[in-house]
């Protein structure tokens, strides 16, 4: 037998003993003087024990034990990002592009006021892998934003819905051509958070459910093609604004982004 379990058999006719001295206190107060002097002499030496064994045992097995709910907690978050990469790698956005996707972790941000201009994200990966200015970058759900500026192993991504991005797009069924930006125009609704003002070139349509995706950029430079973008989710009133509005609400929550993709182009 182990000093450990020793240990705890003596603590446990120790407790016992103390038991066994409080029942016999209650039923005949004072009988048990005897017994409970004898319980304390006998406890003092396994009381010291085990304030040693606290002491010594005790740290270890507390640091042991960290040290493996330390381990528990990164392989949980391993097999998260196998998930979402899995899933990812699954998505319509990824069908859609036929491109080569390079994860990557958001491990900072920039709001708008920022003085670097613009509201961004940081991510952990950089030109050592391949990222260039002006990459799309998308996450499960679809558009992201573009990259705007690289170093080596980091890179800052201009987020869909900032003031400086405006994105043509395709929407409705019929593929009817259009823009979406931030920016409501004079004289219609205020937009909610993180709603965008999808403006139709020409006279096209726009009904409440229609999807809607870029339209693309020569060389895929800054977005590429086919890539969800959102839903419109409420047609504007006809204000006399140039071209029928809508709003559309994105398909990605820019304030919760965690993992994301580069869009690798070919020469990348």
């Amino acid at each position: 037998m182990n000093g450990v379990h020793r240990l705890t058999l003596v603590s446990l006719l120790l407790v016992g003993a103390t038991a066994a001295a409080l029942v016999v206190d209650l039923a005949r107060p004072g009988l048990a003087d005897p017994v409970r002097t004898t319980v304390s002499v006998a406890a003092a030496p396994a009381q010291r024990a085990l304030s040693g064994w606290d002491d010594g045992e005790l740290a270890r097995l507390s640091a042991e034990r960290n040290a493996l709910a330390a381990e528990v907690d990164r392989l949980r978050e391993r097999e998260r990002d196998a998930v979402e990469l899995d899933t990812l790698a699954r998505s319509s956005t990824a069908a859609v592009l036929q491109r080569r996707l390079l994860p990557a972790r958001v491990v900072a941000f920039a709001p708008a006021s920022s003085p670097v201009g613009g509201r961004t994200v940081t991510l952990d990966v950089g030109s050592a892998d391949g990222v260039l200015p002006d990459q799309t970058v998308v996450s499960v759900d679809g558009l992201v934003g573009r990259v705007l500026r690289v170093a080596t192993e980091s890179a800052d991504v201009l987020l869909l819905g900032d003031a400086q991005v405006v994105v043509g797009v395709r929407f409705g069924a019929d593929g009817a051509l259009g823009d979406v930006q931030a920016d409501t125009p004079p004289g219609l609704p205020a937009r909610g958070h993180g709603e965008l003002t999808l403006t139709a070139m020409g006279d096209s349509e726009i009904t409440v459910g229609d999807e809607v995706t870029t339209l693309g950029s020569p060389d895929d430079i800054p977005y590429a093609a086919g890539i969800p973008l959102g839903t419109v989710t409420a047609v504007d009133p006809d204000r006399g604004q140039l071209g029928r509005t809508a709003v559309v609400t994105p398909h990605v929550d820019t304030d919760t982004l965690d993992l994301v993709a580069v869009v690798l182009r070919e020469d990348a």
